[in-house]
């Protein structure tokens, strides 16, 4: 067997108190060919800090190791959680899922698979399992991130095959980015330059320690942005104690995260401490889905853990500052053939005086979505909560104390629970206003335009069968909380109305015209449309999973490096 058809073990390499590495490994007879790998790390070292998206964090009630919200790791698990939702009230959703009672949960199961084990092990901690949780990894959403956090691991620290003595690629690096450097493939809308292999020389020689930064997604993400550049420090600050050249990171988000790696950048001095972000399925301009899921809950099996109907939806969401900056913000607009237009709309079929069928087609909070739709505390049977859903815990404590005969201290008038809605719809707005076009410098992108992959750019209520009215005058009469109303336009005039499925273009979450909004303000953005232009398809939470994804956030990552005049300072003279 030659040295090339040797097979490699790769042994972790760890390091000591002074950063110096270190590094055992069993001997074997002569009769095993298998070669230990023991790798040297470099002494630039420039974290990689990934940061998932909303429900991907794990949460637990505050000061207590119970479970806010540990989302399913198998089939078992998930079975078992959705039973424990199937009998939660909108009550109980709210005092489980209240911003101020939760914090970030980190002894999830990491997962790192066997490679990364061996790399983890410059991280401190005696086993894998701590070396993972200082890591972060246990914070996030296993199932959905374990694969993106272990493939990054894995590639940034073998770009090169080291059974050539580094002189070819790994097959991983020229299957996965280098035999797919092709605009159209990857999905380019700007100007697009292959990588090199002298970019990924240089690449090599950086240290990418991967990080995992979860955050409570029920609280703003200005909050949460303010967090993640506290870690930066903390993060940053461990590696130069061990005598590394560590000052600046390379952020990668998933989905509501962009959100967080956005409004970290904004803070005073920390925009140079990012060497550039990757955004994956960012709902840069809100989604329509939220709404739709205020007013009537969420779809398929999730809806059993998060919401079946509006009155459970809101009860969490109105409460929570993080999932109303999901909202549509002023700048969203759905896009046709005809044009852009409001997301929001409602229409009925009518005979006109031909005898034709006519649509008559009526623009809901087109002139203000905030005053008109999110603020909205009216008779307008559009507006996006409805008071009496927000404080169902509030309610009940009511009424408790009415039957007890009771008084409430410092119990305020009917208007006291749409008055809390209103500062986490304050604090909403503030957060969309801050990051309102805003992305850092070096910032690239992808998104999915996936016919396949329907998702909700607009929100329409159909009238189910022929009407005639003012639309925007007509009183609620009924609503199921989950999508169907019926409308009163007079005493002897009144007719049932639908939220219409998912139509537009996504990843079947975040819209095109969301996922796409970045483009005039970053470096690259790759849209994906699925198999008609070629690409894979994907679904917004499992984006990573997919191969396109990671093809293309390797580019990216690379390039940020490649572009660095910062790093090419620093990197070692050859």
């Amino acid at each position: 067997m030659s040295d090339t058809d040797t097979a490699t073990r790769l042994v972790g390499t760890g390091w000591d108190e002074h950063g110096n590495d270190t590094a055992q490994s069993v001997l074997t007879g002569t009769n095993l060919k298998v070669r230990a790998l023991c790798l040297t790390t470099p002494d630039l070292v420039v974290p990689i800090l990934f940061v998932p998206g909303i429900m991907g964090t794990r949460l637990k009630v505050k000061n207590r190791d119970a479970s806010a919200w540990f989302p399913p790791e198998s089939t078992w698990e998930g079975l078992v959680t959705v039973l424990k939702h199937l009998n939660k009230s909108a009550a109980d959703r709210q005092k489980l899922l209240d911003p101020n009672n939760t914090e970030v949960d980190d002894d999830g199961p990491a997962h790192p698979d066997e490679s990364s084990k061996a790399l983890l092990a410059i991280a401190p901690g005696t086993t894998d399992a701590e070396r993972a949780k200082w890591r972060g990894w246990g914070q996030l959403y296993g199932k959905s991130y374990g694969g993106i956090l272990s493939l990054l691991e894995k590639c940034l620290a073998l770009i090169f095959d080291p059974d050539t003595q580094g002189k070819q690629l790994t097959a991983t690096w020229k299957t996965l980015v280098m035999d797919q450097q092709d605009a159209a493939k990857l999905g380019a809308q700007k100007p697009f330059t292959p990588l090199q292999e002298e970019h990924l020389r240089d690449a090599a020689d950086v240290l990418y320690p991967v990080h995992a930064v979860g955050y409570n997604w029920l609280r703003s993400n200005k909050e949460s942005g303010e967090h993640l550049a506290l870690e930066i420090e903390r993060i940053t600050g461990h590696y130069r104690s061990k005598g590394k050249i560590c000052d600046k990171v390379i952020i990668v988000t998933h989905s509501m995260g962009g959100l967080v790696g956005r409004a970290c950048a904004q803070i005073p001095g920390v925009a140079d401490r990012i060497l550039g972000i990757v955004h994956g399925v960012m709902p840069a301009i809100g989604a329509p889905a939220t709404y739709k899921r205020i007013r009537a809950g969420f779809e398929g099996v999730e809806q059993v853990l998060l919401g079946r109907n509006g009155a459970e939806c809101t009860a969490v969401m109105a409460n929570a500052p993080g999932p109303l900056e999901l909202l549509p913000t002023a700048q969203y607009k759905t896009q046709t053939e005809k044009g852009p237009r409001h997301w929001l709309r409602v229409s009925y079929a009518m005979v006109n005086m031909q005898g034709l069928s006519e649509e008559v087609d009526t623009l809901l909070g087109d002139e203000d979505p905030y005053g008109e739709i999110y603020l909205n505390n009216t008779e307008s049977w559009w507006r996006l909560v409805k008071e009496e859903l927000i404080d169902p815990v509030g309610r009940w404590e009511k009424e408790e104390a009415k039957r007890e005969g009771r008084k409430i201290v410092g119990e305020n008038s009917r208007e006291s629970d749409f008055k809390k809605f209103l500062v986490n719809m304050d604090d909403a707005r503030k957060l969309q206003d801050f990051i309102s076009d805003k992305y850092h410098p070096n910032t690239y992108a992808y998104y999915g335009a996936d016919a396949k992959q329907l998702a909700w750019n607009e929100v329409h209520w159909k009238a189910t069968k022929a009407a005639a009215g003012d639309l925007k005058r007509a009183l609620l009469m009924a609503d199921d909380l989950n999508g169907s109303i019926k409308l009163s336009f007079d005493e002897k005039n009144q007719h049932g109305f639908e939220i219409q499925k998912a139509q537009g273009p996504g990843d079947g979450t975040v819209p095109a015209e969301s996922g796409s909004a970045p483009t005039p303000y970053v470096v690259q953005i790759f849209r994906h449309e699925g198999k008609r232009k070629g690409h894979e398809s994907y679904d917004h939470q499992g984006s990573y999973g997919a191969k396109l994804a990671q093809s293309v956030t390797l580019y990216s990552i690379v390039k940020i490096v490649s572009s660095s005049s910062w790093l090419k300072q620093k990197l070692p003279k050859t």
